[in-house]
């Protein structure tokens, strides 16, 4: 009777780029309660709807610089591509 190979290792499973997915989408929900939080601010300030829309999504886009230039290069010590 022969002896089959039965463990689970999930590196072999689960796809490399499904971690890289995930930290992106982490980052836009971040991104997006930064903004979401901050437009009463905006609209205080008098703008329109069509003003804090860009307003919006141009802060959803501020922790993508900061995050993929500075904090995971420098504090994370990990290339955000490997080519």
């Amino acid at each position: 009777m022969g002896v089959h190979n039965n463990v689970h290792v999930p590196k072999d499973s689960w796809p490399a780029f499904a971690w890289y997915a995930i930290e992106f989408f982490i980052i836009m929900a971040v991104g997006m309660l930064l903004a979401a939080s901050s437009m009463d601010y905006f609209k205080k300030l008098g703008f329109d709807e069509s003003m804090t829309n860009w307003i919006f999504w141009g802060l959803v886009g501020v922790p993508y610089p900061l995050y993929y230039f500075i904090v995971r290069p420098l504090l994370l010590k990990r290339p955000a591509l490997k080519i």
